[in-house]
């Protein structure tokens, strides 16, 4: 695997600070106080905030500059909805039961989950475990349209919880869909991950880490 380049390390910290609200809604992104902070030229800035804007992350405005993205109400049904349709799809793709080194990735999302000790940390782990199960279809793009999904879903979440309200939790629905996959029951795992990801939809206003 390849190292990350510096406008990615960057685009990455940035995508972070907006899903936990660090960086606000509407806030204005400056390319000098960026370069000042990590240290670089505009150019790789530049890449970063490209990298947001293709993340719905960001927008940029003429005269007015870059600017975090607005959260829009109607987007978390969007995103639910593309995430079962992706996601459901990916996992379906796999054939027969994934070996020892197909689930790695996935077992290490589901442990950091279970020892998150808030909701930062038990969220990326969410992501991760997500991104995971869509790594099992060995394709890349849909991979990386499930990792933004998932993104933008963990910024509906961090929006509307906050992290002082999150308690440890263990999530059920990820060890299942695990279990399934070590037994070599595939249409299992897809019927769980998906009635996991359209829960999002049937509880829309309250959107819950556990539903996630």
């Amino acid at each position: 695997m390849r190292e990350p380049t510096l406008a990615e390390k960057v685009a990455d910290e940035l995508t972070h600070r907006i899903i936990i609200g660090q960086l606000k809604a509407g806030e204005r992104l400056r390319q000098e106080e960026f370069a000042h902070e990590f240290s670089t030229s505009h150019v790789p800035i530049r890449e970063a905030f490209l990298r947001l804007e293709i993340r719905r992350l960001a927008i940029s405005e003429p005269r007015r500059g870059v600017r975090v993205a607005p959260l829009e109400s109607h987007d978390a049904l969007e995103i639910v909805r593309m995430r079962g349709a992706l996601e459901v799809m990916a996992l379906r793709i796999q054939k027969g039961r994934p070996n020892t080194r197909q689930l790695a990735k996935v077992r290490e999302a589901l442990k950091a989950g279970d020892e998150a000790a808030d909701l930062i940390a038990w969220e990326a782990a969410n992501r991760a475990f997500h991104t995971a199960l869509a790594e099992l279809s060995l394709m890349p793009r849909l991979v990386s349209t499930v990792a933004d999904l998932n993104i933008a879903f963990s910024r509906q979440v961090f929006a509307k919880m906050r992290s002082d309200d999150w308690k440890p939790r263990s999530n059920h629905d990820h060890q299942r869909i695990y279990d399934a996959l070590c037994g070599g029951d595939i249409d299992a795992a897809v019927n769980l991950l998906e009635n996991h990801i359209w829960a999002g939809e049937r509880y829309p206003s309250q959107m819950q880490v556990a539903r996630g």
